[in-house]
């Protein structure tokens, strides 16, 4: 197992020199010149020329590129082009734990959802649970995320009471769907039944009486971060990203948790649970999903890394400094070695995200373990 997981870091190695190269080459690609940025749109062909030459942009991009290397192998990832000058280093350490915050709370948030919904979905395949929690699922799909980010501004910032309406409403409803189907005369549902689905529509009422007090007001945009105004302030200033992208990515995570596990529960080892009397908690948790889960882990570990990439749209609405804004503005600018260094950054990351993935299914089926890499 140890052999695995070496061989699975060792193959990031050539990953991140094929990226780091593949920049280094499309950046030449981009029009624009950083001499212009640097000396001004006034300036002389003899001042670009000087500047050019100060910069080291007189020289091959390869040359650039391996003298970069050189810099990244002693710890050193340059300084920017276009003024105000700083370390690249600096820069990226200013801008990496904004995305970093709001990729995990985003999937985190996905997985609270998509992990009972997905289950219980499978659970009641085909009925009332599945269908609403499927429409919604393919309604949050075909919706843009910036589309859902303008429309959780204009509720949330500048019409919060029509929230309050919309929670009552919401909790009311499902509350007296609970409580009527528990009031039934159906042969079919036990005592036990109808007290956990009164119990369901007293939890859903609380909820909601929950979420209408302690709503906070939320800011429109920017960002504050836990040195400046403490972690409530920071939490403040990320809830409607987060909440944006974790709806999102949540509806992939239900749709594919539901499919993976609706093929399990039909298995001979779950069918054998069953008929041995096992409650429905311990079939579903104990035994179905943990099988259920590889495709939920790989898709999860691929939103994380799209999410470190960054939603530039996003980002933009709500006035992140994340690593999406910095990459495009170094785009616009040709920052070569700010661009590089941030690319190669998300690289890093996200191989790796993708490494653990791998990991993690040598805990999830130990007959993984075994397989020869």
């Amino acid at each position: 197992m140890m052999h695995r997981v070496a061989a699975l870091f060792v193959r990031i190695i050539p990953v991140l020199i094929l990226v780091s190269l593949g920049t280094a080459f499309l950046i030449e690609l981009v029009p624009g010149d950083p001499a212009v940025a640097v000396v001004g749109a006034e300036g002389t062909p003899e001042q670009y020329a000087a500047a050019r030459e100060a910069l080291g942009l007189d020289r091959p991009w390869f040359v650039r590129y391996f003298d970069w290397i050189g810099g990244l192998l002693r710890g050193d990832l340059g300084r920017t082009l276009v003024p105000p000058v700083q370390d690249v280093a600096s820069l990226i350490a200013s801008r990496l734990p904004v995305t970093l915050e709001i990729a995990v709370l985003s999937v985190a948030f996905a997985l609270a959802i998509s992990i009972p919904a997905g289950t219980w979905s499978a659970y009641r395949y085909g009925r009332a649970f599945d269908r609403v929690a499927s429409g919604i699922s393919f309604g949050l799909i075909s919706i843009p995320s910036f589309v859902l980010a303008l429309m959780f501004i204009y509720l949330v910032v500048f019409t919060p009471e029509s929230v309050t309406v919309l929670i009552v409403a919401v909790s009311a409803t499902a509350a007296v769907g609970l409580a009527s189907a528990a009031r039934r005369n159906n042969a079919a549902s036990t005592a036990r039944e109808r007290r956990n689905r009164i119990l369901a529509a007293i939890g859903i009422l609380a909820v909601g009486v929950v979420l209408v007090l302690v709503m906070p007001d939320f800011p429109r945009q920017g960002f504050v971060r836990i040195g400046e105004g403490g972690l409530g302030e920071n939490l403040r200033t990320v809830a409607l990203p987060v909440l944006v992208l974790g709806l999102a990515e949540s509806a992939q995570l239900t749709r594919v948790l539901r499919s993976d596990m609706s093929t399990t529960l039909k298995d001979d080892f779950v069918l054998a649970s069953r008929a041995q009397g096992m409650p429905t908690r311990h079939i579903l948790l104990k035994e179905a999903l943990r099988p259920s889960t590889f495709s939920l882990v790989t898709v999860a570990g691929i939103s994380f890394g799209r999410l470190l990439g960054g939603t530039v749209i996003v980002e933009t609405i709500f006035r992140l400094p994340g690593m999406g804004t910095l990459i495009v503005e170094s785009v616009a600018r040709k920052e070569f070695m700010v661009l590089q260094a941030a690319v190669l950054t998300v690289a890093a990351l996200y191989v790796l995200v993708n490494a653990l993935v791998d990991i993690s299914y040598l805990y999830l089926d130990p007959r993984t373990r075994h397989v020869r890499v």
